[in-house]
């Protein structure tokens, strides 16, 4: 753990210690349900998505000023299928300009939502998007280049699940609200009227905006739910700024089904599972040995360390499940769930680095006091040297090509997103990634020595429509970590 990640780490575990676990004692708040709009069924119009202005009670008693998508706070979670076009209305009301990125899906880039296809406030944009690949979790939230922190963190964020004809008939809970459920995780800050908060500084926008209370669904943690008796489906989303969680269960290991882009071949049991934000994991938990048992999240993301250095557990309880006498879902834990063939280097005919840069020379207080809560477009961090730029392609990709992507970085723990596709990682931050991350991917995480990734492009990208790989610690993103490339 090098310096910075060690100060990370334990200020992460002073704050859940102090001040942050006040507003979350007490009794545990009923999980709130996230709307759902499903269209697999069918589609007979066009899907309204209105962004904008709201306010919510996270559970302090104090309503805060949020951002939301058809509601106050969060977006809903819209669950569509394979093979379906959706016809999206996406009307921008929040007092200014933003846009809306499709996370994870393999689409081309003019529909893809990244900072090129800006909404102005007061209008709409209306994009046809394709749902080509197999059933996995993916999300939505701006790309607004220098605003996609702000204006996530206010509650810009849903959920996109994608079903397939495997998924549907796959022996698996898939009831949602009873056996099968959504959490979207978050990290805040709230002041001392319980109102929530987000100011930058120097500080923050080096290591990205961290609150100190977890929230669930937009509740403060701990939450509960009361599952019938059998197996029980977690769709899970870190959808934090610049957090890494740290995931286990109370009792008995976590069992992983599905990583950001499908099933994996098998469940993976793991004491643990490390989250960066914007990864995406489904979890099942069997309910039939078990009258209680709980999602715990360490805000640290390495309970162990901490425990030894503070004396004491920094995890927190997110979710406390707890048996109802009637049965649920009456399957058993699946032996297999998707045919996954070895990711083979010599499939990649280029290979490809990029190195992550935290300082390029700006000054970060002055950044912070310039901008207020924004970055602006004034290049404070890069990759390979070279502050993100709107009207500058930095790589350009053949169309069906495999090829190795090498990530590395100068300092601290960051995690890489690359738009329009799903990888396989070969190594994460030198090492064989674990086992629960070797499906599907669109999130890596690198820290020390190569993160690497086997990735192929089969959609366009044109210039006037790239796609973007970056950092997605929003604030580095925001800040000048991400760059653009197009794909023909």
């Amino acid at each position: 753990m090098n310096r910075r990640g060690f100060l990370k780490a334990s200020g992460a575990g002073i704050l859940m210690a102090g001040g942050g676990l006040a507003w979350a004692q007490g009794t545990p708040r009923p999980l709130p349900l996230i709307p759902m709009t499903d269209v697999t069924g069918g589609i007979d119009a066009r899907i309204p998505l209105t962004l904008g202005p709201g306010t919510h009670d996270f559970g302090t008693g104090a309503a805060s000023r949020t951002l939301g998508i058809n509601q106050g706070y969060l977006g809903p979670v819209i669950r569509a299928k394979q093979g379906q076009t959706l016809p999206f209305d996406v009307s921008n009301g929040i007092g200014d300009v933003t846009t809306l990125h499709w996370h994870g899906l393999h689409i081309p880039g003019d529909v893809d939502g990244g900072p090129h296809q800006e909404i102005a406030d007061g209008g709409t944009w209306s994009p046809d998007v394709p749902i080509v690949q197999h059933a996995s979790m993916n999300w939505f939230h701006p790309h607004m280049h220098g605003k996609t922190a702000q204006q996530t963190y206010h509650g810009l964020a849903g959920v996109l699940l994608i079903e397939d004809e495997a998924s549907l008939s796959a022996d698996l809970p898939k009831t949602y609200g009873v056996d099968d459920f959504t959490l979207v995780l978050q990290d805040k800050m709230f002041d001392e009227s319980g109102q929530m908060t987000y100011t930058l500084s120097a500080e923050v926008f080096e290591d990205g905006f961290e609150g100190d209370t977890l929230v669930v669904n937009g509740a403060l943690a701990p939450v509960a739910q009361t599952v019938p008796t059998g197996l029980v489906r977690l769709r899970i989303l870190n959808a934090c700024n610049a957090r890494f969680l740290d995931l286990s269960m109370e009792t008995r290991p976590i069992t992983v089904i599905a990583s950001d882009g499908g099933f994996l071949s098998s469940p993976v049991e793991a004491a643990s599972i490390l989250m960066s934000p914007g990864e995406r994991y489904e979890i099942l938990v069997d309910m039939s040995a078990f009258e209680t048992n709980a999602l715990t999240v360490d805000f640290s993301g390495g309970g162990g360390f901490l425990a030894s250095l503070f004396g004491g557990n920094q995890a927190q309880t997110a979710l406390t499940l707890t048996r109802a006498a009637e049965k649920g879902f009456t399957g058993s834990m699946p032996k297999s769930l998707a045919t996954l063939a070895p990711p083979k280097r010599s499939d990649a005919t280029v290979t490809r680095s990029f190195a992550l840069q935290m300082d390029v020379g700006a000054d970060l207080s002055a950044l912070a006091l310039a901008w207020e809560n924004v970055c602006g477009t004034a290049g404070a961090m890069a990759i390979n040297g070279l502050p993100m730029k709107m009207d500058r392609i930095d790589e350009t990709v053949r169309k069906g090509d495999t090829e190795i992507w090498r990530i590395s970085v100068d300092d601290q723990l960051h995690p890489f997103h690359i738009h329009g596709c799903s990888f396989r990682i070969l190594s994460q931050s030198g090492a064989e990634p674990p086992a629960y991350a070797q499906g599907w991917k669109d999130m890596v995480h690198v820290e020390e020595g190569w993160s690497e990734v086997l990735v192929r492009f089969d959609y366009d990208a044109p210039t006037e429509a790239p796609y973007m790989y970056h950092c997605h610690i929003l604030e580095h993103e925001d800040c000048g970590m991400m760059g653009q490339f197009t794909v023909t």
